[in-house]
């Protein structure tokens, strides 16, 4: 367009404004909400906590000393790399087992399972958490019936499943995912059924197998953790627990302010060192969890905290009351957090998490030799030349 004709735009165009302009200037209007916002929290918290203390929904706990004890740690991880246009994984349970004499940690065994192949993008995340969850409970269902005694088995995943997991076609594309669902569905069910002799609370004697939730399984456990904050799932609290009713009364009073702190920052708050929360039911949202079977018999679950500046875990077990009761409960978590540094994992899930550092690099291997051995076409060259030996035999 000649410069003549063309439409001049009026406006002052020497008024503009970069993103760090921008976020200085709203730093400086909100900071003076946020900050009085989380210090009202925070005085809320400091007002709350005690009287959770007193009413039982928080239970101050004694380190056991010395520890004795033979423990197992399952830790789980699956790694993804993209190639040719789609994605390998590689996922691996590892198990390392330790055994505790008065206070003296020996690694006595360690065992591990691993698969690699190809994944499709749909349902990716998913279906590598249920391979982890069924690799997990083979580990566990071969700990439990090897020679070796087990007082304590840790998994660093979900016992069970909600239904969100649940495959929601019927569509080819899907096929992968049900498989994968069916089979850790299974794995979870053999496990509890096949064992259920062998394994605390059914078993006074036996071994005591526990999940602690990760990060990474957010989406699996969300639905079935209870709220201590409001009154509704208070309810679901284990009457082995003894809460003080009058105190619960008084709590009440606080609903308001409690439910305006958000549900992390309110168990960081209410929980101090080496203490755990009251036990509640687990197995009672909707939708129900999965495998029925297993969730029949009951899922409780707590939260506790080592260290004063540690991250709270969400311990899951399998069982119900009368079976389970406040003592063998206190001790899982007293025995969970002797074996357990301050900022760290378990020792036992730690360790079992050491022998996965490999898998990045055996991933990155595996995709390359996928690669050259697609170039040369040799497996094809194989696969033909031994189709044309059995039609030649056929004829």
């Amino acid at each position: 367009m000649p410069r003549k004709n063309r439409r001049i735009i009026k406006g002052n165009w020497n008024i503009w404004r970069s993103l760090a302009q921008t976020l200085a200037i709203q730093s400086q209007i909100n900071l003076p909400g946020t900050v009085g916002r989380i210090l009202k929290q925070v005085r809320d918290l400091e007002r709350i906590a005690p009287l959770f203390a007193q009413a039982g929904l928080v239970r101050s706990l004694e380190r056991p000393n010395p520890l004795n004890i033979r423990v197992g740690g399952i830790a789980t991880q699956a790694k993804i790399t993209k190639t040719i246009g789609g994605f390998l994984y590689a996922a691996a349970a590892t198990r390392i087992d330790l055994a505790v004499e008065n206070n003296v940690i020996a690694t006595v065994g360690q065992d591990s399972t691993c698969e690699l192949d190809d994944i499709n993008y749909e349902n990716q995340s998913k279906r590598l958490q249920l391979i982890n969850i069924r690799q997990a409970y083979e580990m566990a269902d071969k700990a439990i019936n090897s020679e070796r005694g087990y007082d304590l088995i840790l998994l660093d995943c979900p016992l069970v499943l909600d239904r969100s997991m649940v495959p929601l076609k019927e569509a080819a594309s899907y096929a992968s995912y049900r498989t994968d669902f069916d089979k850790a569905i299974s794995a979870i069910s053999n496990f509890w059924t096949n064992n259920k002799d062998k394994l605390q609370p059914w078993n006074p004697n036996g071994t005591a197998v526990v999940g602690l939730a990760a990060e990474r399984y957010g989406a699996i456990v969300n639905i079935a953790r209870q709220d201590l904050r409001t009154l509704e799932d208070r309810k679901h609290i284990l009457t082995t627990e003894a809460i003080d009713t009058d105190i619960i009364a008084q709590i009440q009073e606080s609903d308001p302010a409690i439910s305006s702190i958000g549900e992390r920052r309110f168990i960081y708050g209410i929980l101090n060192a080496y203490s755990r929360t009251a036990t509640y039911r687990m197995n009672v949202q909707t939708p129900r969890m999965e495998p029925s079977n297993i969730i029949s018999l009951g899922v409780i679950g707590y939260h506790f905290k080592t260290a004063q500046t540690d991250t709270p875990y969400l311990l899951q077990t399998i069982g119900d009351e009368p079976n389970w009761n406040q003592k063998t409960l206190d001790c899982i978590a007293a025995e969970i957090m002797a074996l357990t540094m301050a900022g760290a994992t378990p020792l036992p899930i730690q360790l079992a998490q050491r022998e996965q550092q490999a898998l990045d690099k055996f991933l990155e291997y595996y995709s390359d030799s996928l690669k050259s051995e697609i170039k040369k076409r040799e497996i094809e060259d194989l696969w033909l030349s031994d189709l044309d030996s059995a039609s030649a035999t056929f004829l």
